[in-house]
């Protein structure tokens, strides 16, 4: 047995019955090594599970930072943590408290940093805002104590820092600055999507040196893809109209046996809208047991100013493996990182305007290994050349009635084959049409 194999037998011990894959395993070598690493693995591949029991690799553990995009997945970790016996906390983006979960009753509770002490941390998750631009915690990142303490630095969905690191959240494109910080200890960058041309970018914006990269397909087998044509935009928000009822006439009918579902809409004046007709279409079978409170819904809302009570609810319900709530309108606030294996049907009202970003929220799908559903719905003014940042890929994806859906996916993340083996008709539909 080797010097690494010995410390990972004893490092899984820390995080309970688990079989690592092999891509998991090169990415924690590597770390353990020394090196920087980016791994560009699908999503739900498990590439939490990676930075979790990093920790555990050194003879004392220590302590990993996560710079994470969204405050909902770092809420979803400290609770998912919290279940396994993991100390973890979230550093506000004021830095003036941070988040853990109650051992008493298993809520997230918020402590002033002025009693914060980083070893009492395993995972310490931080927006890029807390990390790059509050000089109180740039401070305390250059202390002693976080020095020796702090074993590595992650940065999850990092593909984020080439989406929104030029205009809409700058602090992505400065976390670079964190290399320069921490200069003996390794940097590991994850995503489920990013091109090789997107890897080489990141690279170079992050100045990771020696890296180690590790890819896998990014094929979904379990992932039936389709894409339907939608009626024009006659009217604002009444285009949405034919689609919201089929979603609700559908739940309606079937209430709790109805899929989980998650529908990403493309702004919050469509989501307020496509809400409210779901509210007034479903009446009292909305909720269950029939009292009429938010707790009761078989149906949510879920966008980045929504309540913390309420976005917190939502979230737990989605982790549990039968759900009351079934159906989930959405922005992309929800999802990233989220791990909700009950979810098995994605729906998009209009196209994201890349392949990378819906091959993001697709994956949401079948994270439990369940045969699953991703249906986007388009028309010609959402693949307008004046949508602003729509690619030609995702024009293509749309169109396409020539080549498989899922090959078109995987070719654009660099790979030539799918991972697909079943029915050709249960692939794509184009493929159903073509079987």
């Amino acid at each position: 047995m080797s010097e690494f194999e010995d410390v990972m037998k004893k490092a899984v011990t820390f995080y309970g019955d688990i079989k690592l894959k092999k891509e998991q395993l090169e990415v924690l070598e590597a770390v353990y090594e020394g090196r920087d690493c980016v791994a560009v693995l699908p999503t739900g591949f498990g590439k939490s599970v990676i930075f979790h029991l990093i920790p555990y690799l050194t003879p004392q553990p220590k302590t990993v930072i996560v710079v994470a995009p969204i405050t909902a997945l770092m809420e979803d970790q400290l609770q998912s943590l919290s279940e396994k016996e993991i100390s973890a906390c979230s550093i506000s983006m004021d830095g003036t408290f941070y988040n853990t979960v109650s051992q008493e009753d298993g809520c997230i509770k918020t402590v002033s940093m002025n009693h914060f002490d980083i070893a009492d941390f395993r995972l310490v998750y931080a927006h890029p805002e807390t990390v790059t631009t509050n000089s109180r915690i740039r401070k305390l990142l250059l202390t002693k104590r976080f020095q020796e303490i702090v074993c590595c630095i992650v940065i999850d969905e990092v593909h984020m820092v080439s989406e929104w690191g030029d205009s809409f959240r700058p602090s992505f494109s400065k976390l670079g600055e964190l290399t320069a910080i921490f200069t003996r200890i390794p940097h590991l960058a994850l995503t489920a999507t990013a091109t090789p041309k997107c890897v080489e970018q990141l690279c170079e914006i992050l100045q990771l040196r020696n890296v180690k990269l590790v890819f896998s397909n990014p094929d979904r087998p379990n992932i039936y893809y389709e894409v339907k044509t939608r009626l024009p935009n006659i009217k604002k928000y009444d285009k949405y109209d034919d689609l919201i009822m089929l979603l609700c006439t559908e739940l309606k009918s079937l209430k709790s046996n109805f899929p989980v579902t998650i529908c990403y809409m493309d702004s919050l004046e469509s989501l307020a809208y496509c809400y409210l007709f779901a509210e007034e279409f479903l009446g009292e079978v909305a909720y269950d047991p029939k009292e009429q409170i938010p707790e009761n819904r078989i149906f949510a809302m879920f966008h980045k100013d929504y309540t913390n009570k309420m976005k917190t609810h939502i979230i737990t319900e989605l982790r549990k493996p039968e759900p009351k709530i079934r159906l989930v309108l959405a922005t992309v606030a929800l999802g990233m990182g989220l791990n909700a294996p009950a979810v098995t049907h994605i729906v998009h009202f209009r196209p994201p305007t890349s392949l990378e970003k819906y091959m993001q929220e697709s994956g949401r799908a079948g994270r439990g290994g369940q045969l699953s559903k991703a249906t986007l719905y388009f028309n010609n003014s959402d693949i307008a050349a004046n949508r602003p940042g729509m690619t030609d890929e995702m024009r293509h994806y749309c169109r396409s009635d020539e080549i498989c859906l899922r090959l078109l996916l995987v070719k654009h993340f660099g790979f030539d084959k799918t991972l697909y083996t079943g029915d050709k008709k249960d692939c794509c539909s184009h493929c159903r049409k073509t079987a």
